[in-house]
Protein backbone atom coordinates (compact mmCIF):
# COMPACT_ATOMS: atom_id res chain seq x y z
CA UNK A 1 0.00 0.00 0.00
CA UNK A 2 1.05 3.44 -1.03
CA UNK A 3 2.01 6.25 2.15
CA UNK A 4 0.28 9.34 1.93
CA UNK A 5 2.77 12.25 1.43
CA UNK A 6 2.33 16.00 0.89
CA UNK A 7 4.91 18.49 0.34
CA UNK A 8 5.25 21.56 1.89
CA UNK A 9 8.24 23.76 0.03
CA UNK A 10 9.36 26.70 -1.79
CA UNK A 11 9.51 26.62 -5.12
CA UNK A 12 12.92 26.77 -6.38
CA UNK A 13 14.33 24.43 -8.35
CA UNK A 14 15.30 21.35 -6.19
CA UNK A 15 12.23 21.65 -4.26
CA UNK A 16 10.48 21.45 -7.45
CA UNK A 17 12.79 18.35 -8.75
CA UNK A 18 11.83 16.67 -4.69
CA UNK A 19 7.54 17.23 -5.95
CA UNK A 20 8.27 15.08 -9.11
CA UNK A 21 10.37 12.81 -6.96
CA UNK A 22 7.15 12.14 -4.71
CA UNK A 23 4.73 12.29 -7.30
CA UNK A 24 7.07 9.25 -9.16
CA UNK A 25 7.98 7.05 -6.21
CA UNK A 26 5.80 3.87 -6.37
CA UNK A 27 6.00 3.83 -2.62
CA UNK A 28 4.00 7.34 -2.53
CA UNK A 29 1.02 8.70 -2.94
CA UNK A 30 0.88 12.54 -3.59
CA UNK A 31 -1.95 14.11 -1.82
CA UNK A 32 -0.90 17.93 -1.91
CA UNK A 33 1.79 20.36 -2.53
CA UNK A 34 2.23 23.72 -1.35
CA UNK A 35 4.55 26.48 -2.35
CA UNK A 36 4.90 29.21 -0.04
CA UNK A 37 7.09 32.45 0.53
CA UNK A 38 10.74 31.48 0.59
CA UNK A 39 13.04 30.76 -2.37
CA UNK A 40 10.77 31.88 -4.84
CA UNK A 41 8.15 33.94 -6.28
CA UNK A 42 5.58 31.29 -4.41
CA UNK A 43 2.17 32.14 -7.37
CA UNK A 44 5.03 31.43 -10.27
CA UNK A 45 6.45 28.42 -9.06
CA UNK A 46 3.00 26.98 -7.89
CA UNK A 47 1.91 27.60 -11.38
CA UNK A 48 4.72 25.87 -12.66
CA UNK A 49 4.70 22.75 -10.24
CA UNK A 50 0.75 22.43 -11.25
CA UNK A 51 1.97 22.33 -15.11
CA UNK A 52 4.43 19.66 -14.35
CA UNK A 53 2.08 17.57 -12.58
CA UNK A 54 -0.52 17.43 -15.29
CA UNK A 55 2.10 16.55 -17.29
CA UNK A 56 3.02 13.43 -15.49
CA UNK A 57 -1.01 12.58 -15.56
CA UNK A 58 -0.74 14.09 -11.86
CA UNK A 59 -3.07 17.07 -12.52
CA UNK A 60 -5.79 16.26 -9.65
CA UNK A 61 -3.06 16.58 -7.33
CA UNK A 62 -4.19 20.25 -5.48
CA UNK A 63 -1.65 22.54 -5.84
CA UNK A 64 -1.49 26.14 -3.54
CA UNK A 65 0.54 29.03 -2.81
CA UNK A 66 0.84 31.03 0.28
CA UNK A 67 2.37 33.96 0.84
CA UNK A 68 4.15 34.53 5.00
CA UNK A 69 6.12 37.70 5.68
CA UNK A 70 9.65 36.16 6.42
CA UNK A 71 11.23 37.46 9.34
CA UNK A 72 14.07 36.85 7.31
CA UNK A 73 13.99 36.33 3.52
CA UNK A 74 15.85 34.56 1.19
CA UNK A 75 17.64 37.19 -1.28
CA UNK A 76 15.48 38.69 -4.09
CA UNK A 77 18.15 37.57 -6.86
CA UNK A 78 17.24 33.52 -5.59
CA UNK A 79 13.80 34.15 -5.54
CA UNK A 80 13.51 35.51 -9.28
CA UNK A 81 14.90 32.40 -10.27
CA UNK A 82 11.43 31.35 -10.79
CA UNK A 83 10.93 33.46 -13.58
CA UNK A 84 13.42 30.87 -15.37
CA UNK A 85 10.92 27.60 -14.86
CA UNK A 86 8.29 29.66 -16.31
CA UNK A 87 10.79 30.42 -19.38
CA UNK A 88 11.01 26.64 -19.09
CA UNK A 89 7.68 25.70 -19.19
CA UNK A 90 5.21 28.42 -20.56
CA UNK A 91 2.24 26.41 -20.56
CA UNK A 92 2.24 27.42 -16.91
CA UNK A 93 0.90 30.40 -17.32
CA UNK A 94 -2.68 28.69 -18.09
CA UNK A 95 -2.22 27.58 -14.55
CA UNK A 96 -3.82 29.09 -11.16
CA UNK A 97 -3.31 27.47 -8.11
CA UNK A 98 -5.37 29.20 -5.02
CA UNK A 99 -3.51 31.17 -3.03
CA UNK A 100 -4.43 29.28 0.32
CA UNK A 101 -1.56 27.33 1.00
CA UNK A 102 -2.19 26.92 4.90
CA UNK A 103 -5.79 26.22 4.19
CA UNK A 104 -4.99 23.34 1.72
CA UNK A 105 -1.98 22.25 3.80
CA UNK A 106 -4.68 21.87 6.81
CA UNK A 107 -7.08 20.51 4.61
CA UNK A 108 -5.37 17.58 3.05
CA UNK A 109 -3.90 16.46 6.45
CA UNK A 110 -6.92 15.79 7.74
CA UNK A 111 -9.04 14.46 4.75
CA UNK A 112 -6.89 11.54 4.41
CA UNK A 113 -8.17 9.45 6.94
CA UNK A 114 -4.64 7.75 7.65
CA UNK A 115 -1.80 9.07 8.92
CA UNK A 116 0.46 11.32 6.82
CA UNK A 117 4.12 12.23 5.57
CA UNK A 118 4.83 15.38 5.55
CA UNK A 119 8.12 16.87 3.47
CA UNK A 120 9.01 20.31 4.15
CA UNK A 121 11.97 21.82 2.16
CA UNK A 122 11.75 25.68 3.31
CA UNK A 123 10.93 27.43 5.74
CA UNK A 124 8.68 26.18 8.60
CA UNK A 125 6.29 29.16 8.19
CA UNK A 126 3.53 27.74 6.44
CA UNK A 127 3.21 24.41 8.84
CA UNK A 128 3.38 26.66 11.78
CA UNK A 129 0.38 28.72 10.55
CA UNK A 130 -1.76 24.99 10.03
CA UNK A 131 -0.75 23.60 13.51
CA UNK A 132 -1.84 27.11 14.89
CA UNK A 133 -5.03 27.02 13.16
CA UNK A 134 -5.30 23.40 13.57
CA UNK A 135 -3.83 21.65 15.93
CA UNK A 136 -5.53 18.46 15.89
CA UNK A 137 -3.54 17.60 12.38
CA UNK A 138 -0.23 17.28 14.55
CA UNK A 139 -2.41 13.81 15.26
CA UNK A 140 -2.77 12.80 11.75
CA UNK A 141 1.38 13.60 10.94
CA UNK A 142 2.72 10.05 10.98
CA UNK A 143 6.48 12.06 10.35
CA UNK A 144 7.91 15.19 9.43
CA UNK A 145 10.92 15.22 7.55
CA UNK A 146 12.70 18.48 7.42
CA UNK A 147 15.23 20.08 4.88
CA UNK A 148 16.72 22.08 7.88
CA UNK A 149 19.98 22.98 9.44
CA UNK A 150 23.31 22.11 10.15
CA UNK A 151 24.93 20.85 12.98
CA UNK A 152 28.99 19.82 12.43
CA UNK A 153 29.04 21.53 9.40
CA UNK A 154 27.71 25.01 10.51
CA UNK A 155 25.22 26.80 8.80
CA UNK A 156 25.01 28.26 4.83
CA UNK A 157 23.98 31.37 5.63
CA UNK A 158 26.70 34.54 4.99
CA UNK A 159 26.85 38.19 5.11
CA UNK A 160 23.60 38.66 6.68
CA UNK A 161 23.14 41.64 9.11
CA UNK A 162 24.09 40.48 12.49
CA UNK A 163 24.29 37.23 11.69
CA UNK A 164 27.38 34.64 12.80
CA UNK A 165 26.92 32.48 10.15
CA UNK A 166 25.60 29.58 12.01
CA UNK A 167 22.36 28.88 10.74
CA UNK A 168 20.63 26.76 7.36
CA UNK A 169 18.31 29.03 5.40
CA UNK A 170 15.47 26.98 6.02
CA UNK A 171 15.72 27.92 9.54
CA UNK A 172 17.17 31.10 9.07
CA UNK A 173 14.09 32.62 7.03
CA UNK A 174 11.73 32.24 10.05
CA UNK A 175 13.25 30.93 13.67
CA UNK A 176 10.51 31.21 15.91
CA UNK A 177 8.29 29.03 13.58
CA UNK A 178 11.06 26.77 13.48
CA UNK A 179 10.90 26.73 16.99
CA UNK A 180 7.12 26.33 17.08
CA UNK A 181 7.12 23.42 15.20
CA UNK A 182 9.95 21.52 17.25
CA UNK A 183 7.75 21.80 20.16
CA UNK A 184 4.15 20.57 18.49
CA UNK A 185 4.89 16.78 19.46
CA UNK A 186 5.26 15.79 15.77
CA UNK A 187 7.62 12.79 15.28
CA UNK A 188 10.62 14.73 13.08
CA UNK A 189 13.24 13.41 10.89
CA UNK A 190 16.17 15.85 9.88
CA UNK A 191 17.94 15.98 6.78
CA UNK A 192 20.52 18.35 7.41
CA UNK A 193 23.80 19.73 5.92
CA UNK A 194 26.02 17.37 7.19
CA UNK A 195 24.53 14.87 4.71
CA UNK A 196 23.98 17.12 1.83
CA UNK A 197 27.02 18.22 1.63
CA UNK A 198 28.37 15.12 0.60
CA UNK A 199 26.07 15.34 -2.44
CA UNK A 200 26.73 18.22 -4.76
CA UNK A 201 24.40 18.71 -8.18
CA UNK A 202 26.92 18.21 -10.50
CA UNK A 203 27.30 19.09 -14.63
CA UNK A 204 27.20 15.64 -15.12
CA UNK A 205 24.66 14.66 -12.98
CA UNK A 206 22.35 17.39 -15.26
CA UNK A 207 23.53 16.14 -18.52
CA UNK A 208 22.74 12.48 -17.65
CA UNK A 209 19.03 13.72 -17.03
CA UNK A 210 19.18 15.59 -20.06
CA UNK A 211 19.94 12.19 -22.00
CA UNK A 212 16.98 9.63 -19.69
CA UNK A 213 13.61 9.21 -20.15
CA UNK A 214 10.79 10.19 -18.25
CA UNK A 215 10.71 12.77 -16.22
CA UNK A 216 14.55 13.52 -15.89
CA UNK A 217 14.36 15.92 -19.24
CA UNK A 218 11.63 18.09 -17.29
CA UNK A 219 14.31 17.69 -13.90
CA UNK A 220 17.09 18.61 -16.36
CA UNK A 221 15.15 21.99 -17.67
CA UNK A 222 14.55 22.90 -13.84
CA UNK A 223 18.45 21.98 -12.58
CA UNK A 224 19.61 23.84 -16.00
CA UNK A 225 22.54 25.98 -14.85
CA UNK A 226 22.51 25.03 -11.04
CA UNK A 227 25.62 23.49 -12.05
CA UNK A 228 27.85 26.73 -12.00
CA UNK A 229 26.76 27.88 -8.37
CA UNK A 230 27.49 25.84 -5.02
CA UNK A 231 24.35 23.80 -5.26
CA UNK A 232 23.47 20.59 -3.49
CA UNK A 233 21.34 17.88 -3.48
CA UNK A 234 19.37 19.58 -0.42
CA UNK A 235 15.36 18.60 -1.63
CA UNK A 236 15.84 16.10 -3.54
CA UNK A 237 18.19 14.16 -1.22
CA UNK A 238 15.28 14.99 1.80
CA UNK A 239 12.83 13.69 -0.60
CA UNK A 240 14.34 10.50 -1.30
CA UNK A 241 14.56 10.08 2.48
CA UNK A 242 11.10 10.69 2.64
CA UNK A 243 10.12 7.85 0.30
CA UNK A 244 13.06 5.56 1.53
CA UNK A 245 13.93 6.55 5.06
CA UNK A 246 16.34 2.99 5.49
CA UNK A 247 18.53 4.62 2.46
CA UNK A 248 20.68 6.25 5.20
CA UNK A 249 21.36 5.95 8.99
CA UNK A 250 19.68 8.19 11.07
CA UNK A 251 20.76 9.02 14.88
CA UNK A 252 18.26 10.06 17.77
CA UNK A 253 18.98 13.64 18.92
CA UNK A 254 17.78 16.19 21.13
CA UNK A 255 17.04 19.37 19.32
CA UNK A 256 16.73 23.14 19.42
CA UNK A 257 16.10 25.99 17.08
CA UNK A 258 17.94 29.40 18.27
CA UNK A 259 16.28 32.27 18.22
CA UNK A 260 18.16 35.10 19.21
CA UNK A 261 20.82 37.10 17.44
CA UNK A 262 23.41 36.51 16.06
CA UNK A 263 22.21 32.44 15.97
CA UNK A 264 18.74 32.58 15.02
CA UNK A 265 17.82 29.78 12.95
CA UNK A 266 20.97 27.68 14.37
CA UNK A 267 20.20 24.15 15.05
CA UNK A 268 21.84 22.32 18.54
CA UNK A 269 22.14 19.54 19.78
CA UNK A 270 21.32 19.71 23.35
CA UNK A 271 20.05 17.65 26.75
CA UNK A 272 17.18 19.39 26.84
CA UNK A 273 15.89 19.57 23.41
CA UNK A 274 13.53 18.10 21.78
CA UNK A 275 13.45 14.25 20.92
CA UNK A 276 14.53 14.01 16.90
CA UNK A 277 16.20 11.70 13.88
CA UNK A 278 19.23 13.03 12.22
CA UNK A 279 19.98 11.23 8.71
CA UNK A 280 23.88 10.50 8.62
CA UNK A 281 25.86 9.53 5.66
CA UNK A 282 26.93 5.67 5.47
CA UNK A 283 30.19 4.65 5.49
CA UNK A 284 30.81 4.87 1.84
CA UNK A 285 31.22 8.95 1.50
CA UNK A 286 33.15 7.99 -1.96
CA UNK A 287 30.45 6.38 -3.54
CA UNK A 288 27.14 8.34 -1.70
CA UNK A 289 26.81 11.37 -4.39
CA UNK A 290 26.95 8.57 -7.33
CA UNK A 291 24.33 6.39 -5.70
CA UNK A 292 22.17 9.59 -4.61
CA UNK A 293 22.08 10.39 -8.74
CA UNK A 294 21.56 6.93 -9.80
CA UNK A 295 18.75 6.32 -7.67
CA UNK A 296 17.19 9.64 -8.70
CA UNK A 297 17.41 9.38 -11.82
CA UNK A 298 15.48 5.49 -11.71
CA UNK A 299 12.54 7.24 -10.03
CA UNK A 300 12.34 10.10 -12.18
CA UNK A 301 12.75 7.42 -15.77
CA UNK A 302 10.11 5.71 -14.51
CA UNK A 303 7.32 7.84 -16.22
Amino acid sequence: MRKPVIHDQDGHADDLVATLLLALHPAMDLKAVVVNSGDCIPQVSAAVLAALLDRLGQGGVPVAWQHHALPHPFPLTWQRESLNYLRAFPEAERYYPDAAGTRLLTEAILSVGEPVTLLVTGPCTNLAAALRAAPEIARQLDRVVLMAGGLEVGGNVAGEQDHDGSAEWNLYCDPPAAAYCLQAGLTLDFVTLDVTNFVPMTARFVETLRSSGGACRLAAELLAGVEQQNYFFWDTLAALLTCEPDYLPREHQSLIVRTETPSEGRLEKTASGVPARVFEPDNDLETLGARVEARVIEILSAL
